[in-house]
């Protein structure tokens, strides 16, 4: 599937539906193509329903930045049962249920219905709010149980009272050595400063640093050690005070659990959605219109990176329209007439639908296939080590022809140019005998394009070639000497060609001598080529 995906340009088209949440983002990072038409419905819906809700508070900036910070705001939280949550836990469960209950309120009623939102945990989140705490903050406070607002106090008070016994004896070492520790552990003095070593050992640690120097630090004196011990089992204490609470407040998640992980899954799909209406708005795409029959109908269909494209370079973009018929198609055309942009077309709309997005299109009529494969130039990055063009395409064309069986599931082959590694008669030999094999398959959608037109017309296979190249047919004008100077090949190229669609008759011929000569190429030599083309 990457072949395609990178064909088509998928990966940063979906890129732009990236959605808020941590949970979102863990969907949206490996795209599910999706074969149920019931379910893909079900997705559209949403979208519409999201972006109707886009349409109608677009000029309503506040209420469109709040919806979105309450859904980046929306944490992971613990989803399974557990015998006592910590503090960090509950946290995030607290902060999921205020943006949550915040972000519901942001919409209509008819939006939460539609997707499953409903607020049945006020009591939880009151008592997660136990001590008038931010929403988005949580500790263990002093409200939640007599037992510790009593022994925190104490604590206080012992702390209280050690400080002031280290402050005491603090000020008595300053006036007796001078030494004034300003909350240092440690203090570097001169042995001689301190004078009497047992007097000054009264006062202080002492232990030796060099041959001239004491590394001295306060003793506590005996007051304090008692209060220190008594400060370590108020500790103690508060420690079994506040597992209680924690226990206690355990106790009601796991009662609300399932209110949480409906939450959590109501949050997750309005996320997808929103991120879907937003790039739906952003890049005006349309609902696709999925049916069972293996056709698609385009209209005005856009291959967004070529579109960007055409507009960087000031040129006009050609929608594609199109009919593609269950069988094969083949596609003619000029060189850069757009024969591999109505390909990578087809598979952007067709990979987009089937993930559930809006397409770029005015309209895009199409069924569900369930395996979809490419076979041309390599895009995935994965090169096989040995293996020529042709012999990557072979490999290519024998695991797609695994997947075309008798059944009805539907398969859509793209095949961009293929077999042109190797002589062309064996490679349109190669071609038809697909292309007549795909042609008896009711499940298949072919489409391939190919400079062959030496091909067989096959019955029951589709011929059609890109219009091409206006004002500027070789074979009546030998003598045209090029773009006026100064002209911008590219630029000129795209505006003389005509990107459309059209039956083939097998009697239009390449603009390949004319493609050449407006690219610069050596006018000998491309004059020397077209005596050869019309056999002068």
């Amino acid at each position: 599937m990457k072949d395609i995906y990178a064909y088509a340009g998928f990966p940063d088209f979906w890129a732009r539906s990236a959605p808020e949440t941590p949970f979102g983002r863990d969907v949206h990072e490996n795209p599910e193509l999706f074969t149920d038409i019931d379910q893909l419905e079900k997705i559209y819906d949403q979208t519409e329903i999201l972006l109707s809700l886009l349409r109608k508070i677009r000029n309503d900036g506040p209420r469109l930045s709040l919806i979105t910070r309450h859904l980046k705001r929306l944490p992971r939280f613990p989803e399974r049962g557990q015998q006592i949550y910590d503090e960090i836990e509950l946290f995030q469960i607290k902060k999921f249920l205020h943006n949550y209950h915040a972000l519901m309120g942001r919409l209509p009623d008819e939006v939460q219905r539609a997707f499953g939102f409903g607020y049945r945990s006020q009591p939880l989140e009151d008592k997660l709010n136990t001590g008038r705490q931010n929403p988005e903050a949580f500790y263990v406070a002093d409200e939640y149980s007599p037992d510790l607002a009593s022994v925190r106090s104490e604590i206080l008070d012992t702390d209280a009272r050690l400080r002031d016994l280290e402050e005491k004896r603090a000020k008595e070492i300053k006036d007796r050595y001078g030494l004034d520790f300003k909350g240092r552990p440690f203090l570097l003095t001169p042995k001689e400063r301190l004078g009497d070593y047992v007097s000054a050992s009264l006062l202080l640690v002492i232990e030796p640093y060099d041959d001239s120097l004491f590394s001295v630090r306060p003793l506590k004196c005996a007051a304090s050690l008692t209060l220190a011990e008594k400060r370590r089992k108020l500790a103690q204490k508060e420690r079994i005070c506040e597992e209680a609470v924690l226990k206690s407040i355990t106790q009601d998640v796991l009662t609300e659990l399932p209110n949480l992980l409906q939450y959590r899954d109501a949050a997750l799909a309005f996320d997808l959605a929103w991120a879907r209406a937003r790039m739906a708005d952003e890049l005006a795409l349309s609902r696709p219109r999925l049916h069972t029959e293996k056709t698609m109908r385009i209209s005005k269909g856009r291959f967004t990176p070529c579109e960007s494209l055409c507009a960087a370079h000031g040129v006009p973009y050609s929608p594609l329209d199109a009919n593609i018929e269950v069988g094969a198609t083949v596609i003619f055309g000029s060189n850069m007439g757009g024969k591999t942009v109505v390909l990578q077309t087809i598979s952007l709309l067709q990979l987009a639908a089937q993930c559930g997005l809006f397409v770029p299109a005015e309209r895009f009529e199409t069924c569900v296939f369930h395996s979809f494969h490419y076979i041309g130039e390599r895009h995935g990055g994965d090169i096989h080590q040995g293996l020529s063009g042709f012999g990557l395409e072979m490999r290519q064309l024998i695991l797609a022809w695994q997947s075309v069986g008798p059944d009805e599931s539907g398969t859509l082959l793209l095949m961009d140019e293929f077999a042109r590694t190797t002589s062309s008669n064996e490679a349109e030999a190669i071609l038809a005998a697909v292309l007549e094999a795909v042609a008896q398959k009711r499940n298949t959608v072919a489409l391939c394009s190919t400079h062959f037109h030496g091909l067989p017309r096959i019955p029951k296979v589709s011929f059609l070639r890109m219009a091409g190249m206006r004002h500027l047919d070789v074979s009546k004008r030998p003598g045209w000497d090029g773009l006026p100077q100064g002209a911008d090949p590219i630029k000129e190229i795209a505006l003389r060609m005509t990107y459309r669609l059209m039956p083939d008759d097998g009697k239009q011929g390449s603009d390949a001598i004319a493609v050449a000569q407006m690219l610069g190429l050596d006018s000998d030599l491309t004059d020397r080529a077209k005596s050869f083309f019309l056999g002068l």
